[in-house]
């Protein structure tokens, strides 16, 4: 059964034969796959990764500290700020107070530094562990989520895109970043984006150019409809082909981009978790943890690569000669 059956009276034919095309690809699925998972992961990281406890039940009340943050007080914890929970825990089982606690599935904080430096992958440490003790395994989980009128507004929006392809790129991040005094992930990503809309936009342009002039787009003229009804009925319909071909190999290469940052050195600022920070520190210490190289590396071509087949499942699919 056709896997749009259900929505014939929303898509056109030729829509629903596109996506069916789509979908009976088997690249496309594995590129869905492997992207969701990535993208699952990611966006719920605290939960498969933290120092903090999913449930504690201590003394009677429950607790849930990855959903909701407690003061110190609450447990009547009077020299520090932060709550170490593992240490609460523990101490709870030396007194013989009746304490049940789970763990996320990796029970470490990307950003928590222990004794164990550069320890290969064991049962404590699945990944192992970097330069200063902190858990690859957190760092790469927590890393995955860093990463979508013709006439007077066209000649300034082409003038402007012109002035975006001549900008050099990397000496614009460091000016932004320097400027700002800041590191922030959004002023990189807001770069990283401003640098990557021009060639969607190029091809956009192209698209709308062409079939504003096509025969149906005329009729409607012609037939009294108005200019906001043509646009979004007539011709973004059949101009948003090269956004659904394009937009996976500009997200990719834009993941690709931040990642080659933060490698350099001008994206986050440590100790954020980040696939380029993480093979920063493989380069540096190939000799003697080749995990901290192998392990970014292959989670950054899984994402690449899912993403990639994403986008060559949806060209094929919409190739207007098929």
């Amino acid at each position: 059964m056709s896997a749009f059956s259900g929505l014939k009276s929303y898509f056109s034919p030729l829509t629903l034969r596109r996506w069916n095309a789509f979908f009976r690809q088997k690249r496309a699925w594995v590129g869905l796959i492997g992207f969701t998972s990535v993208l699952f992961f990611s966006m719920t990281a605290e939960i498969w990764s933290n120092s903090k406890p999913l449930y504690l039940k201590r003394e009677g009340k429950t607790y849930f500290p990855v959903f909701k943050n407690y003061p110190t007080s609450e447990f009547g914890i009077t020299d520090s700020f932060v709550i170490d929970y593992r240490d609460l825990v523990k101490k709870d089982q030396e007194a013989g107070k009746p304490t049940s606690v789970t763990f996320p599935f990796n029970p470490w904080d990307p950003l928590e530094q222990t004794s164990d430096i550069m320890v290969k992958p064991s049962h404590l440490h699945w990944l192992g562990t970097d330069s200063l003790g902190r858990d690859v395994t957190a760092r790469l989980i927590y890393g995955l989520i860093q990463g979508f009128f013709a006439g007077n507004t066209d000649f300034y929006t082409e003038r402007l895109k012109e002035l975006i392809e001549i900008l050099p790129f990397l000496s614009v991040v460091i000016l932004v970043n320097g400027l700002m005094k800041s590191d922030s992930f959004m002023i990189t990503l807001l770069v990283v984006v401003f640098f990557s809309w021009s060639a969607v936009a190029s091809q956009l342009r192209a698209q709308v150019l062409s079939i504003r002039k096509r025969e149906f787009v005329e009729a409607a003229r012609a037939a009294g409809v108005l200019n906001g009804r043509i646009i979004f009925t007539h011709i973004l319909p059949n101009a948003l082909t090269p956004i659904l071909t394009l937009t996976p190999f500009t997200v990719s290469g834009g993941i690709a981009t931040l990642a080659v940052l933060d490698y350099l050195g001008f994206g986050l600022s440590p100790p954020t978790p980040s696939l380029g920070e993480l093979l920063q520190q493989g380069r540096v210490y190939i000799q003697n943890a080749v995990w901290l190289l192998i392990t970014p590396t292959v989670a950054l071509s899984w994402t690449l690569i899912s993403i990639n087949l994403i986008g060559e499942s949806l060209r094929e699919a919409f190739d207007p000669r098929r």
